[in-house]
């Protein structure tokens, strides 16, 4: 009895230390990630997160397709399976051609979008310039960040820089280092202190490519600070509701009535994230009504410094550069391709780790699918 008081008390100790420490925010951490029986964050961790609520203004539902049916191959749905798919939605011509969902998730379910969220403020930010917010992708980041400090002698990074990937933080992407400013972004209580600690620097303001989650959540404050509201009512008035969001929708916070954490985190329905798919698939209109202007997706859907990543929006190498997509960690994806007029839109667990430079292996799975039915 006495050796498990000890215990205790040393357990107690060792957690008011680290509460207290710069290293607090892995509390949360262990909470959001091994209390739920996994190993790091998950696609349904947003019960550990402060959320700001996304309701639903003008659901419209996706049509279900009477006349086509598109079927998994066996080979193709053991291995979504075996990297445990929670849902799969593909679109073509505008309608359901199939809809599946494994285990206890539903079409209503919420999931997290990690870094497919990425290509959402993209998305916002250039609504923000449609709208006059925001004067140009060119502006440099001072001018909606003042107190963001550019080292002596370092030209200073524009808005299209951290849309691109090229504004060159001093930063190493990390999210299996639990000390990892990548980590304290994502758990911590404060992410604007954190993202405006990450000097730029590290090369030349818009002329290497390296993904840092750190440069959107840049994006993301700048943003915000431009359209004067949070960025889940901006998005919501300006973006989800013109889409036809049929389910409430929500996006972590920092801390209650925070920061969204823009680099990821909306959490939303595989139907609705097929609609942003969708959006995107028809140039940015919606009804005949220009949300995204059509000009600025074709360009984000094209290489800027790196063949793989425009301005938000990762694209396919060979033979499928014409196919790109929202992409998030553990195999969140909303995949365009713009010949077959198809949307699919995976959520789920598991990746099955990379195939070919940052791509992995269920995505080359579903592109493999995708040629097959095309080909047949």
């Amino acid at each position: 009895m006495k050796t498990a008081k000890r215990v205790l008390s040393v357990l107690i100790i060792l957690f008011l230390a680290l509460k207290f420490s710069p290293y607090g925010y892995l509390i949360k951490g262990v909470k959001g990630a091994y209390f739920d029986g996994h190993t790091s964050a998950h696609i349904y961790d947003r019960k550990h997160f402060d959320q700001r609520e996304i309701p639903v203004f003008n659901a419209t539902p996706l049509p279900v397709s009477k006349t086509l049916k598109r079927v998994l191959d066996a080979e193709t749905r053991e291995k979504i399976e075996t990297y445990k798919t929670a849902g799969l939605v593909v679109v073509e011509q505008d309608e359901i051609v199939l809809e599946e969902y494994w285990n206890a998730h539903e079409p209503s379910t919420m999931s997290n979008s990690f870094s497919m969220a990425k290509s959402i403020i993209t998305m916002l930010v250039q609504i923000a310039v449609q709208d006059g917010y925001i004067d140009s992708w060119d502006d440099p980041i001072t001018k909606y960040i003042p107190e963001y400090e550019i080292p002596e002698g370092i030209a200073e990074p524009t808005l299209r820089h951290f849309s691109t990937m090229t504004a060159g933080m001093q930063i190493k992407e990390n999210y299996k280092a639990p000390f990892s400013k990548t980590a304290k972004l994502y758990y911590g209580d404060n992410v604007i202190e954190t993202a405006l600690s990450i000097p730029v620097g590290k090369h030349p303001a818009g002329e290497v490519f390296e993904y840092q989650s750190a440069q959107t959540q840049i994006l993301t404050i700048a943003l915000s600070r431009a359209v004067g509201e949070s960025i889940s009512s901006y998005a919501n008035r300006e973006l989800f509701a013109k889409a036809g969001f049929e389910s409430t929708a929500t996006w972590h916070l920092d801390q209650a009535e925070g920061l969204e954490l823009g680099f990821c985190c909306v959490n939303a329905s595989v139907r609705d994230y097929a609609k942003l798919g969708q959006l995107v698939l028809h140039h940015g209109n919606i009804d005949g009504q220009s949300v995204v202007d059509s000009s600025f997706l074709a360009m984000a859907s094209a290489g800027y410094r790196s063949p793989e990543y425009g301005h938000g929006f990762w694209i396919y190498p060979e033979p499928h550069q014409n196919v790109f997509a929202f992409r998030g960690m553990l195999g969140q994806h909303i995949i365009v391709d713009p010949v077959h007029n198809r949307i699919v839109v995976r959520v789920g667990h598991k990746s099955g780790g990379k195939f070919a430079k940052e791509f992995n292996l269920l995505e080359t799975t579903l592109l493999a699918q995708m040629d097959r039915w095309d080909n047949n």
